[in-house]
């Protein structure tokens, strides 16, 4: 989550999640520890649909997919929310050992709604 309304604690969370990553990173590398965060963009969880209470199931995904330019909300580039599968297939690979040069990154899985490109 970039900054929005209603969102400084969840946005402070993550973002010390970052930071807390790379220190450590740092201080246990030497050790052959890798230390990496995964920042999921919209997952098909209750926590999402509790955000969609009260509106039409269909339309309130429709709305996230599509995003809000006037709230500089891009969407869903990818055209999907996550399965928490992706999420979960995302740290799998981050524990193996095809990830074994891969240590105080933030990986977002969020079909690139952050438009980190």
């Amino acid at each position: 989550m970039d900054g929005i309304e209603g969102g400084i604690a969840y946005a402070a969370s993550k973002a010390a999640a970052r930071m807390f990553t790379r220190c450590l990173g740092l201080e246990v590398a030497r050790h052959g520890i890798r230390c990496n965060v995964v920042s999921p963009g919209s997952t098909d969880t209750a926590m999402l649909r509790a955000l969609w209470s009260g509106e039409d199931p269909d339309e309130a995904l429709s709305a996230t997919l599509a995003g809000d330019p006037g709230a500089f909300r891009v969407g869903i580039p990818l055209g999907r929310v996550a399965d928490p599968a992706d999420i979960a297939d995302a740290v799998v690979f981050l524990c193996s050992e095809r990830a074994r040069h891969i240590t105080m990154h933030d990986l977002l899985v969020d079909g690139g709604a952050t438009l980190r490109a």
